[in-house]
């Protein structure tokens, strides 16, 4: 028997095994990472961008070691706080068309 397949044949072992040891009731991904609850999920978009504003943007966020998500996301938040007038008026807006 080959390496790789000795590698397959633990594999397969330890994931069948680790199955019977917990009754088979929790999956895999489900014991991992952190609980799944009292968390907001991401939503992923797609935005359309200059490549020379990507570009710099990327080159900022190797520089201070976070991922160009991390760096959009904090310039939304930012963003919104600053136009918190803006979502009041919205949410007066939608009230009374359900009112009305």
């Amino acid at each position: 028997m080959g390496k790789l397949e000795e590698r397959e044949s633990r594999r397969r072992s330890s994931v069948v095994g680790s199955m019977v040891d917990n009754n088979a009731a929790v999956s895999a991904s489900e014991k991992r990472g952190r609980p799944k609850e009292d968390r907001e999920l991401k939503k992923r978009v797609s935005l359309s961008v200059l490549p020379s504003l990507y570009e710099d943007i990327q080159k900022i966020a190797y520089v201070q070691r976070r991922s160009i998500s991390d760096v959009v996301g904090d310039l939304m938040e930012q963003f919104r706080a600053e136009h918190d007038e803006e979502l009041a008026e919205y949410r007066k807006i939608k009230n009374s068309e359900k009112k009305g």
